[in-house]
């Protein structure tokens, strides 16, 4: 399992990295929203896992493919979490940042990310779990 997580955490990070740099670049907001974390975490990532777990034909490959979504979608939001910590120190004002210069701390720092990763990570299982599981269901047919 941890050898199907090190390319996809890999392209995470450079593609964290990459997206503020085109924001701060001053790219336009479509540019910007191409190089999404929530794309990696509930489309990209549970295809890659369910082809790599049909394909190698694992045990019980279904639960395998939520824990993968679950571990990468994790990890991808923790990478992206100091994005917004940048973000309250700096006062960068674009739109994916929105709340985080609240005037209380608590909610600049704390809340409003912590939030906005629980929402990514539970919609990364519900939205990437179900793209994963039928791509997974397609690719185990077709290699019997």
């Amino acid at each position: 399992m941890k050898g199907s997580l090190e390319w996809p955490v890999v392209v995470a990070a450079i593609v964290v990295v990459l997206r503020v740099i085109v924001e701060r670049a001053g790219a336009p907001i479509t540019v910007s929203n191409m190089l999404s974390g929530a794309v990696l975490i509930t489309v990209l990532g549970p295809i890659y896992f369910a082809r790599e777990i049909g394909m190698a034909g694992k045990p019980r490959p279904y639960w395998m493919l939520i824990k993968l979504v679950l571990i990468y979608a994790i990890w991808t939001r923790a990478m992206i979490l100091p994005t917004y910590w940048l973000a309250r120190v700096f006062q960068w004002h674009e739109p994916r940042f929105a709340g985080v210069d609240a005037p209380n701390p608590l909610v600049g720092f704390i809340v409003l990310p912590l939030v906005t990763a629980a929402f990514w990570i539970v919609a990364s299982l519900v939205i990437g779990g179900g793209i994963g599981a039928a791509v997974l269901t397609v690719v185990r047919s077709r290699s019997r």
